[in-house]
């Protein structure tokens, strides 16, 4: 048997790739909404992890 070569010619584009990217800067207003919702899910986060676990079952004697 030979071996596979999965090698291309080429560069490759990523399977998720909508075209190319413009040089444009991104809208400032689109990276401060974008930093709120990350923050809003990092404190979401943090207070799930303070509750305790809904097993969380104490000894019964």
């Amino acid at each position: 048997m030979g071996k596979i070569d999965d090698r291309q010619d080429g560069p490759q584009r990523p399977a998720n790739d909508n075209g190319p990217a413009s040089n444009e800067p991104l809208d400032p207003r689109i990276c401060r909404i974008a930093e709120a919702i990350g923050r809003h899910l990092a404190r979401e986060h943090a207070k799930l992890r303070c509750l305790p676990a809904a097993n969380d079952n104490g000894s019964r004697q």
